[in-house]
């Protein structure tokens, strides 16, 4: 077995993960670059973008920018792999943002958790793990008597996340390498909220505010639960636009049976303001609301209506407000409105990587990646199991 990555050795964005044998070469993401990061030059990928793509698969860990941003590149003979409802809310996604791209994406193949995916002499079983992307995988990876656990973006401190361990108890002994993201050890946080500690002070601000407008990513599906049914319990409406109200219902009815927490049974759709029914302004100006925003003038209309009295929630990662990597799109647009953050990571604190070694355990060593600083994981497990490889570099395990 070959494990080599190709990109994101000492970046967040940007990664592609190889692990191959003799016969099969089985890639793992490929993704943009974030803003702001000074990232290595793309080049053409051996058996993914470029060259002989006999015997290659690619494996989508979720549905990310900085994870499938350059799926164009790919050539197109490739098979592409990934979560059935991640696909979904992708194609929701594509429709608005790429309509002359969707056939690529259509093409994806799916598969269900726990479920193993054999590709020559190497077999793929995927872990569904809590992310701030719904529908988000580990990945365990067996190929020449070696066992790779490949982490994608994972934290456990989302409401799903206390199930990680246990389910790598179950599906992920005898590894002999773990490939870990690392995303959080070169960021400042001192703390780090839980979801469930977020939905709680949202409902403490909403039961103050009559009017409160969340800014969140519209695909971060378990961000948006915790403002659901934090509305809920303060007794306000919940109202979003149709494209945010048909990506809950994508996860609604593949979710709602297993869990109330994907319930989205009693929002509200509002889009173009002067279209909205009258009986429904009525009920928004008496009972109040959370709605979901995006940048843009659609929503102006309505932060002008009821800015004044609210407030705006901004729930998105601090780096798009300040620094290097700030969006002036987004700064020019929260300016002129009274707005908080209420945020918390998607990615592992330092304490959870921590644990997830000691309980995996594995034989050989751990490989950082997605991680601007990667020597972090000597700190927290010690320097003899820490495989620090550039990108490019081939590890022959």
């Amino acid at each position: 077995m070959k494990i080599t990555i190709h990109r994101g050795a000492r970046q967040i964005g940007g990664v592609v993960v190889e692990i191959s044998t003799d016969t099969n070469r089985v890639f793992i993401d490929i993704g943009d670059d974030l803003p702001g990061e000074a990232a290595t030059p793309f080049e053409g990928i051996e058996g993914l973008t470029v060259g002989d793509s006999v015997g290659s698969t690619l494996f989508l860990t979720h549905y990310h920018g900085d994870h499938i941003g350059r799926l164009a590149m790919v050539m197109p003979e490739i098979p592409v792999y990934m979560g059935e409802t991640a696909k979904k809310i992708l194609l929701n996604l594509v429709e608005i943002v790429d309509k002359d791209g969707m056939p690529k994406y259509e093409k994806i193949i799916t598969f269900k958790p726990a479920e193993k995916i054999v590709i020559g002499d190497i077999s793929i079983m995927p872990l569904m793990v809590d992310h701030s992307a719904f529908d988000a995988y580990m990945f365990v990876v067996d190929a020449d008597g070696r066992r790779v656990l490949h982490t994608g973006d994972f934290r456990t401190h989302g409401f799903r996340g206390v199930k990680t361990s246990k389910m790598l108890s179950v599906y992920a002994k005898s590894i002999d390498y773990i490939i870990s993201e690392g995303t959080m050890l070169s960021r400042t946080e001192k703390t780090v909220i839980t979801e469930r500690e977020l939905q709680r002070r949202s409902v403490e601000l909403m039961r103050k505010n009559k009017y409160t407008f969340a800014l969140c990513s519209s695909t971060n599906i378990d961000r948006i639960a915790a403002f659901y049914h934090a509305s809920c319990a303060a007794g306000r409406i919940f109202v979003c636009d149709s494209y945010q109200a048909k990506q809950l219902k994508t996860v609604c009815e593949a979710h709602a049976e297993k869990s109330p927490l994907y319930d989205f049974s009693k929002i509200l759709t509002v889009d173009h303001f002067s279209r909205v029914p009258k009986k429904l302004v009525e009920l928004m100006d008496t009972k109040g609301f959370c709605m979901l925003i995006r940048k843009g003038r659609k929503f102006r209309p309505y932060l002008e209506r009821y800015g004044a009295e609210g407030i705006v929630i901004y729930s998105m990662w601090k780096g798009y407000l300040r620094g290097d990597t700030a969006d002036p799109r987004l700064v020019d647009f929260l300016s002129a409105y009274n707005h908080i953050e209420l945020h918390t990571s998607g990615h592992a604190t330092a304490d959870t990587l921590k644990e997830i070694f000691h309980a995996v355990k594995p034989k050989k060593g751990l490989i950082p990646f997605h991680s601007e600083k990667p020597e972090g994981f000597i700190s927290i497990i010690g320097e003899a199991n820490v495989i620090l490889l550039a990108d490019g570099e081939i590890l022959y395990a």
